[in-house]
């Protein structure tokens, strides 16, 4: 099996969870993903991001995260 076919192989698959990432100032973040397990891995990589306080990369300003959770797409 060659390269392009896997990746259009995969590529095909349904977006099947999202994840929302929650801002102090009410800006909510999403972030779909192919499986849960792709979902829990960008999630815990926001998670750690909880409580601190960030720059937004397209606006300069400070923000923070206060929430994150992973729903399945109806």
């Amino acid at each position: 099996m060659n390269v392009m076919a896997l990746i259009d192989r995969e590529l095909a698959k349904p977006m099947t969870h999202v994840v929302l990432t929650t801002y102090a100032d009410g800006r909510i973040h999403r972030f779909e993903a192919r499986s849960v397990d792709a979902a829990g891995n960008y999630a815990t990589g926001d998670r750690r991001k909880i409580g601190r306080k960030l720059i937004d990369r397209a606006t300069g300003n400070t923000v923070e995260v206060v929430g994150v959770e992973v729903v399945a797409i109806a």
